[in-house]
């Protein structure tokens, strides 16, 4: 019989691990939690910052063996949280996921607003549970990829960075296209350095697109995280260019091997513009939200 515990009671390592080994199976898999140990246990210990590990998780042991984890990535700012987990093993059903949700929700005392997951659309018992809580389920998301094998059928790039002379265009272009996002035109600014890029397109001195991009070399990552076309400057193949710019940078970086990002499924010219330079579908995500 297994016993519902703290996450102070749970090594992060182990629970690390744990997560690991589960969400490589679609049918276990929750997005944007990871699959390489390592990497979670960074992730874990430096985005989870308002509300740390041994405080926003629960997990179920059975002789001594982590079976079963939720937490919650909680962002004070906002009054919102991103669902780690469930994650339960094969042997159990939904019931520990409920029990460990209820076991959140008696001793983690938190004033909350919002609750998001992100399911793979093969995890039927992460289903179940968002069903039985009456999560609310919004736009799919979709998972793509891109591999480094697939450079050299890239289209034409360009090398322009943003410099200083520009900020004034840019914060324009950004903060107009992405009025209320996680990161605005200063933000993007205050995090440039060799592992964050923006790189820019001009037309006739203007910057007629722009493309944020971060790489995380340490653990073999990188994310494209804004690309955006000034609607005067539409039509003419300005964000293919920047995408494929956004790409090669990344690879740039010895430890990188693939790319990953995601896409709203409704987002269709989005999802063009993705799989026009070769990235392919890997996930499918079920967005659920529950107020």
């Amino acid at each position: 019989m297994y016993k519902l515990i703290k996450g102070k009671d749970i090594s992060i390592n182990d629970a690390a691990a744990f997560i690991a080994q589960l969400n490589k199976y679609k049918a276990h898999h929750i997005g944007f939690c990871g699959t390489v140990t390592d990497e979670i246990i960074n992730a874990i210990n430096e985005d989870m910052t308002d509300v740390n590990f041994e405080n926003c998780f629960v997990g179920a042991v059975e002789d001594g063996k982590l079976v079963g984890l939720i937490g919650l990535d909680i962002d004070f700012e906002d009054k919102s949280a991103e669902l780690w987990g469930p994650f339960v093993d094969s042997l159990y059903d939904v019931r520990m996921a409920l029990e460990m949700w209820g076991f959140i929700k008696e001793h983690i005392l938190l004033s909350l607003e919002r609750v998001v997951l992100f399911a793979n659309k093969e995890n039927k018992l992460a289903k179940s549970f968002a069903e039985k809580l009456q999560f609310e389920q919004k736009t799919d998301q979709y998972i793509l990829t891109f591999s480094q094998e697939q450079l050299e059928h890239l289209p034409v790039k360009s090398k322009e960075e943003l410099t200083e002379f520009d900020y004034d265009m840019f914060l324009n272009l950004h903060d107009n296209i992405f009025p209320a996002t996680y990161y605005s035109g200063e933000e993007i600014l205050k995090r440039i350095s060799e592992m964050r890029k923006v790189f820019i397109l001009k037309d006739k001195g203007h910057i007629a697109a722009y493309v944020y991009v971060e790489a995380d070399p340490d653990f073999g990552g990188g994310s494209i995280e804004f690309i955006a076309i000034d609607p005067v400057y539409r039509g003419k193949g300005y964000a293919k260019t920047l995408l494929a710019t956004a790409v090669e940078w990344l690879f740039t970086f010895e430890s990188i091997t693939k790319i990953t990002l995601c896409v709203a499924v409704d987002n269709k010219s989005a999802i063009g513009l993705y799989r026009s330079i070769g990235f392919q579908i890997e996930h499918e995500l079920y967005y659920y939200s529950k107020n």
